[in-house]
């Protein structure tokens, strides 16, 4: 999994401590719950060393009915946003970097059926692939200057 959907994964389920389902959601699923599908991504140029690639998630929060489930969506989104959209990104064991996931942009959103939606996009770069090459380390110029 994505460290930065794990780290966000792990800053909702602080917000809204109930069972989240990863790989899809059962047929008769626990009340209140939370599905993370995989985020989808595009890229782009960034610089001449990086790329960008954005990244787009939507979880899913179920709960006994739709406007119970809105509620808990936008209070979860809300506290997001009143952490500057910051999210403390996490190792893989769990533990802070003291980095962060900068988000763009979150919203929650009514859904249908006791179910609301939090959808959030934000940007990463990664660097480029570059060969490894010998570095000069003694360079002897032959000539005077003119």
């Amino acid at each position: 999994m994505n460290p930065e959907v794990a780290s966000i994964r792990a800053a909702f389920h602080q917000l809204f401590p109930v069972m989240i389902y990863e790989e899809e959601v059962p047929e008769e699923l626990i009340v209140p719950s939370m599905y993370f599908p995989p985020a989808f991504s595009f890229n782009g140029n960034d610089t001449l060393s990086t790329f960008m690639k954005t990244y787009s998630l939507s979880v899913k929060l179920f709960h006994t009915d739709t406007q119970t489930a809105h509620a808990e969506a936008e209070r979860t989104a809300d506290t997001i946003c009143a952490r500057r959209l910051l999210v403390p990104l996490l190792d893989p064991e769990g533990a802070p970097t003291g980095k962060y996931v900068h988000l763009n942009r979150i919203e929650s959103r009514q859904g249908s059926s006791g179910m609301a939606l939090i959808v959030m996009t934000w940007d990463s770069r990664y660097f480029y692939e570059r060969p490894t090459v010998k570095s000069l380390d003694d360079v002897f110029l032959k000539g005077g200057l003119k």
